[in-house]
């Protein structure tokens, strides 16, 4: 596996000494933006500075690049820890974009974010755009994500992760826990037990979730061969999306 250094070479570390604390905290103030959550974002990316200045050893590192960053995959967590990553412009993931809640990241992006799908469990600020060419997953309740432009994906899952968008969340399926997506825009969300959820998913993932999948009790005038979704199982559906796999049948793209 790459290093961060190979992964993100032109990027100023704190492990590698080319960034200080101050001059973390001053990056913080000048670029993070949101007041959702109490600032939730921001006391988070100060906690990490003030820990990670306080370990002697390197227990996360702490990123930051100048411009536009295009990656193969991101996914932030044990194996190569970024704690704090700062980047000033567009982020594009080829692949996946995976944060982390345990351990805990955070990621503020000053431009539009981009990728193949997206899954968020740790603290995502983004000035821009949050754009996902299959699917975003919102999940966990401990983080926070607050997006200044648009959520624009086909498939579109929350699991009691707070998330705010000043501009519109555009999916085919916008589907979960309604109470914890908030925008500007309205937008249509479909509750996971509706049976249009089940007709847009692909047959891929039917099968994924067939322990969740109930037949109409005997009597009922609805079609027994048509099942409906009881719940979505959140950890089914993020190891189906972190294979690159549609979530929904016939998936377009959800543009630029």
């Amino acid at each position: 596996m790459a290093t961060l250094e190979r992964l993100i070479p032109k990027a100023r570390s704190f492990n590698a000494g080319s960034l200080t604390a101050e001059t973390v905290l001053a990056l913080l103030k000048k670029h993070v933006r949101g007041k959702f959550a109490q600032s939730s974002t921001l006391r988070s990316a100060k906690r990490f500075v003030e820990q990670r200045v306080a370990s002697n050893r390197a227990s996360g590192d702490i990123l930051h690049h100048k411009g536009r960053l295009v990656l193969d995959e991101l996914s932030l967590g044990r194996r190569m820890r970024i704690g704090l990553l700062l980047v000033e412009g567009d982020l594009v993931v080829k692949g996946r974009y995976e944060d982390s809640l345990d351990p805990e990241s955070v990621v503020v992006v000053t431009g539009s974010l981009r990728a193949g799908e997206v899954i968020t469990r740790g603290f995502l600020e983004v000035h821009g755009n949050l754009v996902a060419e299959r699917s975003i997953l919102f999940l966990d309740n401990d983080a926070c994500c607050e997006v200044f432009g648009d959520v624009r994906a086909p498939f579109v899952y929350t699991n009691y992760h707070a998330v705010k968008v000043h501009g519109g969340v555009k999916a085919r399926l916008v589907t979960g826990d309604a109470k914890h997506i908030r925008s500007t825009e309205k937008h249509t969300f479909i509750e996971e037990t509706d049976r249009r959820v089940r007709d847009l998913l692909s047959p891929k993932l039917l099968k994924v979730f067939a322990d969740e999948l109930f037949e109409d009790e005997e009597g009922d005038e609805e079609d027994p061969d048509a099942p409906w979704i009881d719940a979505i199982d959140s950890e089914k559906l993020a190891a189906f999306v972190r294979r690159g796999q549609p979530a929904l049948a016939n998936t377009a793209s959800s543009g630029s």
